[in-house]
């Protein structure tokens, strides 16, 4: 894959999560989030405040008529470890309110001196993206960006999903269709900033060699209640340990599964 900083990738996991391998061309009913929609994070390597992402949702008007949701998730490092890298990175998906399905997604990247800005157009109906940087790219049914990726999964519902289950997921990511498998690891609670959280656990499998050792060194939680929403990730690496943690919500739909 092409350049990633970190904490993107702590923004791609927590937006990837898990999308069901199945045909995603229905209506699929909402109830697991709504328009104005906030979500907060804060990024730690080791016990120092790294980074902090935001994800908005809002709905746009169009001119034909079709409902469409403007998500938007934005990463940045803070504090010191601004020193020794400045990020800045913007993810922005416009995606249809029925199926989930992208119509647009935005990378603009800001990385100390480096600078990337793209936009990937998607026509479902004849399986192709097209983007600025590179054209006209064919790519398998049912593609979706990292962003819409969350919305779409959040509306599944996962009782049924087993012990290693394993998912699969086909993202267009960072200019390249990104394969992505996914194994569910049972029902924890965690200790988070917001409380004791009960919660699904899953477990990427990574690439091992440049950044990770063991091909478990990186785990995910969403949320075990109607909202599903992304609560941690974990990264064991060669250089320590980093954690992303939801810190604030506003606007979600449904109580959140919190511990009294």
């Amino acid at each position: 894959m092409k350049k990633v900083s970190l904490l993107s990738v702590s923004v791609f996991v927590l937006c990837t999560s898990f999308l069901l391998s199945q045909d995603q061309t229905n209506v699929i009913p909402n109830t697991a989030y709504m328009p104005g929609e906030n979500l907060k994070y804060i990024l730690y390597y080791g016990f120092i405040d790294g980074g902090k992402a935001e994800i908005n949702l809002r709905h746009v008007p169009t001119n034909n008529g079709t409902k469409i949701y403007h998500a938007k998730a934005e990463a940045k490092t803070i504090g010191m470890a601004r020193m020794f890298i400045a990020i800045d990175d913007v993810y922005e998906s416009y995606f249809n309110e029925q199926t989930c399905k992208p119509v647009k997604a935005i990378r603009n990247i800001k990385e100390n001196d480096y600078r990337y800005y793209d936009e990937v157009h998607y026509d479902h109906a004849n399986n192709k993206v097209t983007s600025k940087k590179n054209g006209v790219v064919k790519v398998p049914a049912n593609m979706f960006d990292v962003i819409s990726s969350l919305y779409y999964l959040r509306r599944t519902k996962f009782k049924n999903i087993k012990f290693n289950d394993t998912i699969k997921v086909m993202t267009y990511f960072a200019d390249e269709i990104f394969p992505y498998r996914i194994i569910f690891k049972g029902r924890e609670t965690v200790e988070t900033p917001l409380g004791k959280i009960k919660a699904l656990k899953f477990q990427p499998i990574v690439e091992t060699g440049r950044v990770f050792k063991e091909q478990d060194d990186m785990r995910f939680w969403i949320s075990d209640d109607a909202n599903y929403l992304p609560l941690r990730v974990e990264f064991d690496m060669f250089v320590g340990s980093i954690k992303c943690d939801l810190i604030e919500y506003k606007n979600v739909k449904n109580p959140l599964a919190i511990v009294k």
